[in-house]
């Protein structure tokens, strides 16, 4: 039986304002995002971060499955994307400040309960590098953006993005791929090519801060205080498989596991294997939960 990726919007809507910005923060700078499921009747939450060029609503398929398993999810928009596209991008710092406070807003929220990261592509980048400040209970990584795929982002691709940012980093390039390296699923392809929030141009400065935040993670070891896991795709054009796997092999971390789903391409949220992926997510969530719960009671 096919998996149905039904992308009909039933999440929740909300407005975080961060903390450090006090009630006088104006609308168009407060941090938009979408919820799924009851905070008070989960056994632990989720972060969800987007990808470059994407945003929250993307996880929509994403998180009503994780409301069934009764996790609360929630995914924001990040700086220059989704409904925050055009507030002001400088600096990948921003992108970090983000996730911290999406972090805090949904630790206000759902109180002791356990809340895992979790981050696609870029993502992944960006949750893996704010692990150390926000400290969650376990990270997944799904097709972590470390590095591009050399046959999509070229050197050409590349040198042309640095030059742009020099010398006019406001000149918006087009991403080298196109819905059809995302994802198999046709009627998926449709409704990206017909989404209004999707931002296949981006300004020039911010591929250099991306450029950056790669750069950072890959000349430093990471030793992280909660277990990871990191899915990958075995038809993948966008990320470069080899340099995760070989930054996956040199985290340092509690426990940690990988997999492979072979026949998938790169937006797992997109993928017929995404009922499979639930399943492996939520049992891995489930034990560390458990595990966690079981130390507290020694304690």
């Amino acid at each position: 039986m096919p998996t149905d990726i039904n992308l009909t919007p039933t999440a929740s809507i909300i407005e975080i304002v961060p903390q450090s910005q006090g009630q006088t923060l104006e609308k168009s700078q407060t941090i938009s995002a979408r919820t799924w499921g009851m905070a008070s009747e989960c056994r632990a939450a989720v972060l969800l971060v987007h990808g470059l060029g994407a945003h929250s609503g993307w996880y929509e398929a994403f998180g009503r499955r994780l409301k069934v398993k009764r996790f609360f999810a929630l995914a924001y928009d990040q700086v220059g994307f989704g409904n925050r596209r055009n507030q002001p991008f400088m600096f990948k710092q921003q992108w970090l400040d983000d996730i911290k406070c999406a972090y805090q807003h949904l630790q206000d929220t759902v109180g002791d309960k356990p809340i895992f990261v979790m981050g696609n592509s870029m993502g992944a980048l960006l949750a893996l590098r704010a692990t150390a400040d926000i400290k969650p209970a376990g990270l997944v990584m799904f097709a972590p953006g470390f590095d591009g795929h050399p046959e999509t982002f070229r050197l050409s691709y590349r040198a042309r993005a640095i030059y742009k940012a020099l010398f006019d980093p406001d000149c918006e390039l087009s991403l080298p791929y196109t819905s059809d390296d995302i994802t198999s699923d046709q009627n998926v392809r449709n409704w990206l090519n017909n989404d209004p929030q999707i931002r296949f141009m981006l300004p020039a400065r911010m591929l250099l801060e991306l450029l950056k935040l790669t750069q950072d993670v890959k000349s430093n070891n990471k030793k992280l205080d909660c277990p990871v896991m990191m899915f990958t795709s075995g038809k993948e054009r966008i990320i470069n498989n080899t340099v995760a796997d070989v930054i996956f092999e040199r985290l340092q971390a509690p426990k940690k596991q990988k997999h492979c789903f072979q026949e998938a391409f790169h937006d797992l949220m997109f993928d017929p294997a995404l009922d499979e992926l639930v399943e492996m997510v939520s049992a891995w969530m489930l034990e560390i939960t458990q595990e966690r719960h079981s130390a507290l009671k020694q304690l």
